[in-house]
């Protein structure tokens, strides 16, 4: 098939020191792709062991010097400060064009230090941005927020698209169910991001849905974001999935919402994300499976139960992507398979990472699976699973 789009894991092979590891990160980038013509990279990010801010900058900045040394115009990409598995101090996603065909067009680009990529068909036109943040850790969450939300937005009007055409999105928070007091009122940093989220979001008109999207915590860095958006021409269907066993996130009641809002009306904003997003572009169907987690309804199920967390949520998956589910939802169900092409899993406790690894590895066989340790958007969930589904 042509101009498919994968994403590669990236293993340091050797080193012991994060410059070590990090050089031969960047070597593989550098040479994995560099001998084909048929390979285009679309956006890389990086996940960094940091223990504290002032180590996830000296980290950061040694990247991005490291990138560019090797391109000249730089891919769209993040630092994230989640712990990869198996003792890296670092590891790679690699987003990458496949098989590309002459008439489309790739160009990368930098808005007020942000890079992103930009793809153009004649059926359509695709945004690939991370690293999406105004890092300024002496600024409250909701000045962090905003920061970042209104340099998505730029981005977004530079290339004449709104928040309505983003189909992916990822929210990383620092220390995200933390609670801060201010002016006697406590606020959770994930409230904070969804009331600022839902401050943007409420100004558009989402007809195909909001994104399908994660909202995860990392050790530091703020509030960085990345998102992939299309605005279609011809030949695009872009439909919102719903999980039968789960209320829509954006539908929760007041109760699950942690801490106060920041909104005069005093009512917290629900996550606005869809479950799933099915895309269809000519020939090519993918569904992006948002961050999906041990919830039935809305309440969390097994508390201090990781097999029975993971074992949840793989099923909540199943339904999700399930042929009914899509039929359901509108879809044809002319097609005869249903695979994931990439999983990622985030592990609250790095202890329980082998049980989740067992739990995955023997489910999804065959399918590369990122592990990482990183804190949930609720304080009793301990496992959630995020992937891209192909449909052929």
């Amino acid at each position: 098939m042509k101009n498919i789009i994968r994403r590669f894991y990236i293993l340091p092979e050797k080193g012991t020191g994060f410059r070590e590891q990090l050089d031969e990160c960047i070597n593989k980038i550098k040479g994995y792709f560099e001998n084909s013509r048929d390979y285009q990279i679309i956006h890389q990010l990086f996940f960094v062991k940091s223990e504290s801010n002032n180590e996830y900058v000296r980290q950061k900045e040694e990247i991005f010097d490291s990138l560019k040394s090797i391109y000249n115009q730089v891919p769209s990409a993040s630092v994230i400060a989640q712990l990869p598995d198996n003792g890296f101090l670092v590891t790679v996603e690699l987003m990458v064009l496949m098989n590309r065909t002459e008439d489309i067009d790739i160009s990368y680009k930098n808005t007020k230090g942000i890079y992103y990529t930009v793809i153009k068909t004649e059926d359509y036109r695709q945004i690939f941005a991370g690293g999406i943040t105004i890092y300024e850790p002496d600024k409250d969450y909701q000045s962090q927020a905003n920061g970042a939300y209104s340099l998505m937005n730029d981005i977004l009007c530079s290339e004449m698209m709104s928040f309505s055409d983003v189909v992916r999105q990822w929210n990383y928070i620092e220390d995200i169910i933390g609670v801060k007091t201010r002016t006697d009122k406590e606020y959770q940093n994930y409230q904070v991001l969804n009331d600022v989220r839902a401050s943007y979001y409420d100004k558009e008109n989402f007809v195909n849905g909001y994104p399908a999207s994660t909202g995860i915590g990392m050790n530091a860095g703020g509030i960085i974001l990345e998102f992939i958006s299309i605005k279609p021409e011809n030949g695009v269907n872009i439909v919102p999935l719903k999980n039968p066993g789960q209320i829509d996130a954006y539908d929760y009641s007041q109760g699950v919402l942690i801490g106060n809002a920041i909104n005069l009306q005093n009512r917290k904003s629900s996550p606005k994300f869809e479950r799933a997003k099915y895309i269809s572009i000519n020939e090519k169907k993918t569904i992006y499976v948002s961050g999906t987690a041990s919830i039935r309804d809305e309440k969390t199920i097994g508390e201090d139960d990781v097999k029975k967390q993971t074992a949840v949520t793989i099923e909540n998956i199943d339904n999700l992507i399930s042929g009914s589910n899509l039929i359901n939802s509108g879809i044809s169900n002319n097609y005869e398979k249903r695979s994931f092409s990439f999983i990622r899993v985030y592990v609250k406790n790095k202890s329980e990472i082998k049980v989740v690894k067992e739990i995955c590895d023997s489910y999804y066989k065959d399918v590369p699976i990122n592990y990482l340790v990183a804190d949930i958007c609720r304080d009793n969930l301990l496992v959630e699973i995020e992937g891209i589904v192909e449909i052929t």
